[in-house]
């Protein structure tokens, strides 16, 4: 790239940028990687380390999951041998911790899921949402 800057009587044109491939003698990008023509089979082998990565993740997710659960048996049982029939506390109620970090009493659950269910529908879409003044919830539900 070059820029000029013209004056009342001269035009001098300025190099921005160096076009050598080893400014000041050091080598910056390697120029195989950055030239080269992509292999084809370069994208299908990453694709497929991108499934076996993601099988990976749901092996140890559900592994965790497992370890999760014998944990929350395990307490339930110790529980149950230290308080017997009488539970230390007053029940307040029962709720869910919902993904934003909120809580959703028992009673509202399938409201509030079917809420959710609906927006991430909207926001899984790959359709662009209609021009409209109006709300417009047709196939939402």
């Amino acid at each position: 790239m070059s820029n000029s800057s013209t004056d009342s009587s001269t035009c001098t044109t300025v190099a921005l940028v160096e076009s050598s491939t080893n400014p000041s003698g050091v080598q910056l990008v390697n120029t195989y990687h950055t030239n080269r023509v992509g292999d084809p089979g370069d994208l299908v082998a990453l694709a497929q380390q991108v499934q076996k990565a993601d099988e990976f993740v749901r092996a140890n997710a559900c592994n965790q999951l497992t370890v999760i659960a014998e944990q929350i048996r395990y307490l339930q049982e110790q529980a149950r041998k230290e308080w017997g029939a009488s539970c230390p506390h007053k029940f307040l109620g029962a709720f869910k911790l919902q993904h934003d970090m909120s809580w959703t009493e028992y009673k509202d659950i399938e409201k509030r899921d079917a809420e959710i269910a609906i927006i991430d529908k909207v926001l899984n879409q790959q359709a662009a949402l209609p021009q409209c003044t109006e709300p417009n919830f047709q196939g939402l539900t």
